[in-house]
């Protein structure tokens, strides 16, 4: 007996120490968030490998941020704090977030361990879009960044708004945004007094009766409600 238990502890020992030298696989990925003129990002890039088959970290991107510039254009601003074997970027495009195009390229710096500035514009740009990076490295492998979405100023709901309000009539013009796809009217109960689809930029509506009022519009942007008085 005491042989057998010998044996069965020398056993769990070599068990244990060969556990002991299985690495599981690793997640090398780098991550961030920040916002810059009204746009948000989140973002990662990065790779995944397994068991001893570890690789470097491709690129370090430390920023990526859109904006509409002064020609109305969407640009695109990237910055990596190091890259490894990075080829460069694809920048995709798409108009709702699900089905992307190429847009453009832009060549990576390779090996660098300082800070790397990449801008692109959009010159097609004419309505909101969404717009992602596929940074690629030599060996072909890639990864993709987190989307960001650009809104032109003609198609922002800052655009949405009655006048006059409060009214002393109960005729009220109304002025929206761009591809705007409903203006619904509301009581202040929340009952649904009217719906109006594909209104346009300026819509007239004649209010039932003195009241307050709730007005809102849905575009491919988002929704947005004001209150409208009429006395």
């Amino acid at each position: 007996m005491k042989r057998l238990l010998t044996i069965v502890a020398i056993i769990l020992c070599a068990y244990h120490t060969r556990a002991q030298q299985i690495s599981p696989g690793a997640l090398y990925a780098a991550t961030g968030s920040g916002s810059a003129n009204g746009v948000s990002v989140s973002w990662v890039l990065g790779s995944l490998n397994t068991f001893s088959d570890l690789s470097v970290l491709p690129v370090k991107l430390i920023r990526f941020e859109g904006k509409v510039n002064a020609a109305g254009l969407a640009e695109l601003h990237w910055i990596t704090a190091e890259e490894t074997n990075n080829l460069g970027f694809e920048i995709q495009k798409s108009q709702d977030g699900k089905n992307w195009e190429l847009l453009g390229w832009v060549d990576g710096a390779v090996d660098s361990k300082t800070e790397k500035n990449y801008n692109y514009v959009d010159q097609e740009f004419v309505t909101t879009s969404y717009y992602r990076l596929r940074q690629v490295d030599l060996d072909d492998s890639y990864t993709y960044s987190k989307i960001i979405c650009i809104i032109p100023e003609k198609e922002s709901l800052d655009r949405f708004y009655v006048y006059p309000n409060p009214s002393r009539e109960n005729k009220v013009q109304v002025q929206m945004p761009e591809r705007t796809q409903n203006l619904t009217l509301f009581d202040q109960l929340g009952n649904k007094l009217g719906q109006f689809d594909n209104p346009g930029t300026k819509y007239m509506i004649t209010l039932p009766h003195p009241g307050s009022f709730m007005l809102q519009i849905d575009t491919p942007v988002g929704s947005k409600t004001t209150k409208l008085i009429f006395h």
